[in-house]
């Protein structure tokens, strides 16, 4: 993917009624697991740690635009395969939760909490999460999964 926009709006293809929360955390677990299963991170932005939980700026600027919600779905027909592959997992895992469990899920995730530190629950933030951070904790995860 080249940015988080393109990676939200690949979402929306799959449900347009997904709520902007949804969308914003769809995109933070494409971007998670792209990073460890792949190794390489889905695109250059960090994700920062705002009060609903993680939030790719870019995004949530372009979700202020109609035109973000004005998506066809031919538009992403030359995703890399493998790209597609956990985009779709992504959706198929997260993507039947509402936008308030994906924000319960995200705060009780230790990358969004190590990113907030110890501000209070209504402080604004703009700290980044880190991809060291996130590729111990989903590691770790993943390896209990497969012990």
């Amino acid at each position: 993917m080249e940015n988080a926009t393109q990676t939200g709006r690949y979402f929306l293809t799959k449900n347009p009624n997904l709520s902007e929360i949804q969308v914003q955390k769809l995109t933070y677990y494409a971007y998670v697991w792209n990073l460890v299963l792949q190794n390489h991170r889905l695109f250059e932005e960090n994700p920062e740690a705002w009060i609903h939980g993680p939030v790719f700026r870019t995004l949530y600027k372009a979700m202020k635009r109609r035109e973000f919600y004005e998506v066809e779905s031919s538009e992403f027909e030359d995703i890399d395969s493998q790209e597609r592959l956990i985009l779709d997992m992504i959706y198929r895992i997260y993507g039947r939760f509402s936008g308030y469990e994906l924000e319960i899920i995200t705060h009780n995730e230790r990358p969004w909490q190590n990113a907030r530190g110890d501000k209070s629950h209504d402080e604004i933030s703009t700290d980044e999460i880190t991809d060291e951070d996130i590729i111990q904790y989903y590691g770790e995860l993943l390896n209990q999964g497969v012990n």
